[in-house]
This record gives structure tokens, sequence and C-alpha cells, in this order.
């Protein structure tokens, strides 16, 4: 597969309209065609939005495998994007609510009523499982969603962040951050990458504290996961409480639970990662700009905008590389990691694909251990 039929099939199946992928083969690949040529090209690759059919059985199986895990906490607008992007399944949103009606008709009314049943923790954290997000406050688009071993260590952030800056091959005119121990050096670094600037924002200015509450796209982002994701999460390790399989204050458990669930729920961040770049934002009454965050991202001037990244030095980035040099886990935790690689390896169960084989593992782990 040439990189032109990869980036066109990359952007039909994220659901982009065919001038929007247009803007973004010009603009990141160099490629030029017109929307007659696009549409010849679709054709040929067998890309086309008009054909939706699929057995339903296959669809049903789906549905079914992520009512299962924490899809339960979504909607049908919400399980018809997973469905798209996950399996590549392309079928009317009908269809989709009226076997998530057949399948899951108490789920149905309940998330309807705003009923779901919620927990009082609020993030994986007490589990050893804390999650880290960055958000562009223009479009939305999610710069990083992680699961990281630690809290507050000021290196993590801001290796998170040095990534991002690589990646998107610029770093933002201002960043936000809460005055939490943890975004000391990203403060820094932010400021030291704009230091030359000229405009209004450069030097100190490039970074403000502010409290969480005050940083609302991410806060109101948080309360998004947690109604969608986190919640299904939450209440599956306050069931191992329950059930006597998981005590949150034994660092035997949480080491486990870490090398067991690590790798599982990195991979559904990643997939409410994509969902959320790739979804929809309507119009609201605060004057935000609507469309799809990565379009938005990408493309600002689509919507009038403009591109306010601002490129780096790459001395500067070596020398926040060498700042970052993030030690090891401590000994304990490497001998606990270990020792549970080793024994998945001779009780031979492989990399769990869901929580409940996630769980078996864990239990299976915890009795070698004692």
């Amino acid at each position: 597969m040439d990189e032109e039929e990869e980036a066109i099939r990359y952007y039909f199946r994220r659901n982009y309209d065919y001038n929007a992928i247009l803007e973004f083969l010009d603009k990141y690949h160099d490629i030029r065609m017109s929307k007659r040529t696009l549409l010849n090209r679709l054709r040929d690759y067998g890309l086309n939005r008009r054909n939706r059919n699929i057995d339903e059985d296959l669809l049903r199986d789906h549905i079914n495998r992520e009512l299962q895990g924490s899809g339960n906490l979504l909607g049908y607008r919400a399980m018809w994007r997973r469905l798209h992007l996950k399996y590549d399944i392309n079928v009317p949103r009908s269809a989709v609510e009226e076997l998530m009606r057949e399948i899951d008709p108490e789920g149905v009314r309940s998330r309807k009523a705003h009923r779901l049943k919620r927990r009082k923790y609020s993030n994986l954290k007490p589990y050893g499982l804390p999650i880290h997000g960055c958000i562009d406050g223009f479009s939305r688009r999610l710069i990083w969603l992680k699961v990281e071993k630690s809290n507050n260590d000021p290196r993590v952030i801001a290796n998170l962040f040095k990534n991002a800056i690589i990646e998107i091959e610029g770093c933002p005119t201002l960043l936000r951050t809460d005055r939490g121990t943890e975004n000391a050096i990203v403060s820094s670094a932010q400021c030291f990458f704009r230091r030359n600037g000229t405009d209004s924002l450069a030097g100190l200015k490039a970074h403000r504290f502010g409290s969480s509450h005050s940083n609302q796209r991410i806060e109101a982002w948080w309360a998004f996961l947690r109604r969608t994701w986190s919640t299904w999460w939450m209440n599956f390790f306050k069931d191992m409480i329950h059930e006597g399989h998981l005590d949150a204050s034994n660092k035997l458990h949480l080491e486990c639970i870490w090398f067991c669930f690590k790798n599982l729920i990195q991979n559904e961040l990643n997939g409410v990662m994509e969902e959320w770049n790739n979804h929809y934002i309507r119009k609201s009454r605060f004057q935000t700009a609507s469309g799809i965050p990565n379009n938005l991202f990408f493309l600002p001037e689509s919507v009038g905008a403009t591109d306010r990244k601002h490129p780096y030095n790459r001395e500067d980035m070596e020398e926040i590389n060498n700042e970052l040099r993030i030690p090891a886990e401590n000994d304990d935790s490497l001998i606990y990691q270990e020792y549970f690689s080793y024994v998945s390896q001779i009780i031979r169960l492989g990399e769990p694909s869901s929580a409940r084989e996630a769980l078996t593992l864990y239990c299976r782990l915890l009795v070698a251990a004692q």
C-alpha cells in the first residue's frame, strides 16, 4: 500500500468529509488532487460510505463484547463511533440503537434517565493506576491520555509534554496547569522553549498556574471520561475489594494490578482518545469552535483561525532531555514486575484482552506469590 492510499484510507475511516480529506492530503502529505479524483480513488479502494451491509450476528457480537466492559456506559451514538473506529464497521446509527435496545434494555433505560450507578471514587489512582491528560483549549483535541505509575513525579508530566511537542512539531503559545508539584518541571520547560519569543505571551508569560477548576476544558473532559469510561472501571475495582480479591493498601496487590491491567487500561484510553478526537462537537452558547477536534487542531484555517504552535530549538530539546532522565522504578517495584512476568510465562497466561481475563491473571499470580 503506497502513502497516498494509506493516507486516504486513514482519513476516510475516521469519517472526515471529502473536503477535509483533501486539505489533510495537501497540508500534511503534499498530495494534491481534485474532489473527483478523490472519489475515483475511494471507488478503486472499495471505500463507500453507503456500503453498509454487515452480518447482523457479527454486529451483535461486537456490541455484546463492548457492553461486557467499559463500553457498558456508552450511548448508541458513542457505540456507533466505537464500532466504526475500532472494528471498521459502517452501519446506520439506527441499527446500533435497535440492537442495543434488544441486548441491553435496562442499560438503555438507565443511560437515558441518567441513573447509572456511581461510586464515590473519582479516578483510578486508589488502585495504582493514575491517569494523566492534556487538552488543547481551542480545538478540544486531546494531546495525551496516559496511565503512568507515578502521580506526583514532575518528570513524568514533563516527559509527556516533551513527547507531545516532538509529535506535533511545536510548543503551545500558552500552557495552563494547576499548582500541583507534578507540574513544576513542565511549567519551567514551557517558559524555556518560549523564552526567545516576541509575542505578548513569550517567556515567563507562556505558562499560567491556576486552580484545577479554572482549567475548564480539561475539568469538563474529566467529567466526560467519568461518565463514559472510568466509572465502569472504578466499579470493577470496587467489586474486587468487596469480593476480597483486592486490598488497595497492600503493595503486592497494587503491583499485581499494575502488571495485569496497565496495558489493557492504556489500550482502552487510546481508543477513548481516538474516538473523542474524531467526533463532532456542536456549536455552543460559549462561542467555542464547532467541528471535529482533529480538524480544528490540524486545519484551524478551515474555520478562520490560525495555527498557534511555535517552533522549538532542537538544542533546547536536548537540554530538556538531559533534565528528564527518569530513573528506573524503585528496586522493589522492579522485583515485583519481573516476578509477575516470570510466573505468567510459567502458567502460560498471555496478555489479557478483557477485564475478566486480567482478573483471572491477577488472581493466579497472587496465589503463586503466596
